[in-house]
Order: structure tokens, then sequence, then C-alpha cells
């Protein structure tokens, strides 16, 4: 008997000890062993998280699965943390690890791999003038293409073109490969299909080898096929083989002497090493290639979807823009991006939209590399930090109408803009800010001057347009399944 009652004492400690929070961590949901609490599948996870926020506070524990994530949803807080060198990996994550190709390339590395892939990007984007003349000129010519194309789309209810998509396609592609497309180009239409079934996989059932990683090696064949894991993993194989033969078709036709693009630049680079490099790889390369095709395609393209949206929910911003773009740009001719300051409204437009429908409501993850301190409360090593982007964009100490479309929030009393808010991190912030903000800016500047000098946008008639995020999808923010009536302007 009192072997039995020792036994049953140490059971329930050990039950206890699963069950019970760490000390230190800061107030949430442990959930249960094992299990911990799952996300709804109904609601979006900022949403989410954003009720937890009224019971907890501003610092977040839960537990999902085997992973203890720790959500920021202050502003201060998120400045202060992301700019931490202990704070900058990137969780091991399932389809990290898959499509970083065991975590090479930059979206998903850490350490060295990461250093030096993300020194290499920057100084193209900044320095070599990726971003200068050449390419804005032909993010000019895709708008205009696009515009041509909307001219096919006219006088009826439907979703917005494909053309959309293919056109922010096609600019990604002329940067890593300078590969000019015409619209509706096959090459071009089949390399975006492997990116849209990428993403579909991306946020599907794969995602629970995210919470349970033994689930990688314990679960059955026909089970793991089941949850898409074979899926996710053939629709990245077949990606990255599409850029591996692009890379390949770059080296035989290296020119030292006149790179075209960002593989040339990264080939050159790698062949001027007095020693050859692990972190600067060919692999490297390929990975780095993915990461910004599927990051800049999806977030760009989705930016410009809610744009559209926003515009047609509110006529009377979208016919204030218009009027202001008329006065500057003359019918069929497109601005650069350096006269942006002619028409600083569709700058506040463009930053408001932004602020309400950021490319992700919770930032992507990061991971502490050892065991820190965030305001007073410990958290271990590999806890999965992530940034609430939604809280501080809807949060009132920084917004007078944190939950209305107010394009004034970035306009100064006499009508200039104003972008330097504090509360206002779309691409988030601190040694993982995405390195693609630039291109994102002037791709959206370009293409809604272009498409709102040509046309006008409304709800089919008798309806009413939700801004409502897709639950379906809760990992990324993207706007409910909508139709729209496009008008050509006289």
């Amino acid at each position: 008997m009192m072997m039995e009652i020792v036994l049953a004492g140490v059971f329930l400690f050990l039950l206890y000890l699963a069950i019970r929070q760490p000390p230190g961590l800061p107030p949430g949901i442990w959930g249960l062993p094992v299990l911990g609490k799952l996300p709804s599948k109904s609601v979006h996870l900022s949403d989410q998280v954003t009720q937890l926020r009224e019971s907890y506070g501003d610092i977040i524990t839960w537990r999902m699965g085997w992973r203890v994530n720790v959500f920021l949803c202050s502003f201060h807080t998120i400045r202060k943390t992301m700019e931490r060198p202990e704070l900058c990996n990137r969780p091991d994550f399932y389809v990290y690890s898959v499509f970083g190709d065991g975590f090479h390339g930059l979206a998903f590395s850490n350490g060295s791999h990461w250093q030096r892939n993300r020194r290499f990007t920057l100084r193209q984007l900044r320095d070599l003038g990726l971003l200068k003349t050449a390419l804005e000129e032909a993010i000019q010519e895709e708008a205009r293409q696009l515009v041509q194309d909307f001219k096919n789309h006219t006088g009826k209810d439907q979703p917005l073109p494909m053309s959309l998509s293919v056109s922010v396609f096609n600019i990604l592609l002329r940067m890593v490969a300078d590969r000019p497309q015409e619209t509706f180009d096959e090459q071009a239409q089949d390399f975006l299909k492997l990116l849209l079934g990428i993403m579909e996989h991306y946020h599907g059932r794969v995602f629970a080898f995210n919470f349970f990683p033994w689930l990688v090696t314990l679960v059955p064949s026909f089970l793991k096929k089941k949850m898409g894991y074979s899926a996710f993993q053939e629709s990245v194989t077949k990606f990255q083989e599409a850029i591996a033969k692009m890379i390949k078709e770059n080296q035989a036709s290296l020119n030292l002497t006149q790179p075209r693009d960002l593989i040339d630049h990264y080939l050159i680079e790698m062949q001027q090493l007095a020693t050859p490099d692990p972190t600067f790889s060919v692999r490297d390369l390929k990975v780095l290639i993915s990461d910004l095709m599927l990051a800049g395609f999806e977030s760009t393209t989705t930016y410009l979807r809610w744009s559209i949206l926003y515009l047609a929910k509110y006529p009377e911003v979208q016919a204030k823009l218009q009027r202001d773009i008329d006065a500057v740009v003359p019918k069929g001719s497109l601005p650069f991006y350096h006269d942006r300051h002619r028409v600083p409204y569709l700058e506040a437009v463009i930053h408001e939209i932004h602020r309400l429908a950021p490319a992700t409501l919770l930032a992507v993850p990061h991971a502490a590399a050892q065991e820190t301190q965030i305001e007073g409360y410990t958290i271990p090593k590999g806890t999965v930090v992530v940034p609430h982007v939604e809280s501080c964009h809807r949060d009132p100490k920084f917004w007078t109408r944190p939950d209305h479309f107010h394009p004034d929030h970035f306009l100064n009393s006499d009508g200039t803009f104003n972008g330097r808010k504090d509360g206002f991190l779309p691409f988030s912030m601190g040694r993982r800010t995405c390195v693609g903000e630039n291109l994102a800016k002037v791709v959206a500047f370009v293409f809604l001057t272009a498409l709102l000098r040509n046309f006008t946008f409304a709800p089919p008639s008798g309806q009413e347009l939700s801004t409502d995020k897709d639950p379906k999808l809760p990992f990324i923010n993207t706007p409910k399944p909508f139709s729209v009536v496009i008008s050509e302007r006289e």
C-alpha cells in the first residue's frame, strides 16, 4: 500500500510539473501536457492574441504543442527587443527547414549564413542600384501592361484580374534574374503556380509539424501525405529546381565586368573570394532567390489587393486621390518614385493601408538564442518570440482613429506627408527588418498611380465590401475573397 501511495505521489508530482508553467515566464496559457493549447482554426491568430491581451497584458505566453511562444504587444517593448542579437534568430520550424533547404539563404537562416546573405542583399538593393532608374523603369513598364490588361476587365463584377499577380512576379524576376516577361507569359504563369502552391500548403495541415517536431520521425508515411508533408516538400523542390536552372543559365553566360542582375552579382562575389565561404554558396544563392521571390510576391500582391479593396469601399478617398494624381501626372505618363512629394495624400493613403492591413499581423517569429530577459521576465533558450504588429497599428496611444481608415494619420496640419510615426512597423523593425521595404514602396506607388489615373474601382451593385481578414489563412493577412467593378476613366 505504501509503495502504491509513493508511486501515485510521484505520478501526481510529475503531472504537476508537466502542467505547471515554468516560473519567470510572462503570464498566459500553458495548456495540457504535450498538446499545450492549439489555436482555433476559425479565428485569425492575431485576433486570438488580441483577446489574450485583455487578460494577460502586453507580454503573453502561449504554449502551442511543444513550442513555447511569447507574444509582444507593446510597440516600445518590440522596438527595444528586436534590436537585441540574442533575439534575432529564427525558430527551427519544419516549414522553415524545408523552404530554407536546411536553414540556408536569408529569411529562415541564422548566424553567419543569415549575416552574410543579408549584408549582400542590402548592398545590392541599396548601393549597386537595383532599385534605381533601370528597375523603376521596368516597374513602370509592368504598370503600363497592367493597365492594358485591366481594360479587358471593365464593367462587370469580378475578382481582381490575374495580371496583378503576374505583374508583381515579373518585377521580382527582372530584379533577381533579368528575365523580362510578357504579362501572360507561359513560363511566368507556371512559375507563379508553383509559388501559389507553396503558399497553399504552407498554411495547411503541414503547419502542425512546427508545433510537434517529433511528428516528422514518428508519423507514418500515409498520414504524412494526408497532412500535406510530401506535397509541400515537392512544391518547394520544384520551385527551387526552377531557380537552380536560372542560376546555371547565368553561370554559362556570366560577364564579370557587366553583371545583369542579383544572381550575377552573387556569382561574381563568390569568384572573388580568396577562399571558399560555406555561408556564401550556390546553395545559399538558390534559397536567397526563393526567399526574395516568395516574400516579395506574397506581401506585395496582397498589399495591392487590400489597397484596391479599401479604395473601392471608400469612394471619397479614391476620388480625392484621383484629383491629386490628375493634377500632377499627365494622362498616359507615370511619375518616378522621387516625385512622391508631389502627391502627399497618396503617400498618406499608402501608409494608412499598411497600418490597417500589414503583410503580417504577427511578425515573422524570432527565437531566443540563449536565456534572456524581457521586461523582467525570463525567456528560456529556444522560446519563440513574436511581435504583434496589429496591436501596435491599432493602439489608441498612437492613432486618433485606430480602427478606422483615416489617411490623415499620416498628414501634418499643413497637408504635408508625415511617415515617421511611433506605433508603425509594417516591415517589422530591428535586425530582421524587411530587406525588400524600398522595392515594395516603389511598386505600390507606381502601380496605384497608374491604376487610379486610368480606372475607378467600385463595389458590385447593392453590395458592401468587407475589410475583414480571411481567417482561413491564420498566419498571414489577406482579405476575404471579393469582387469589384472596374470602370475606365475618360
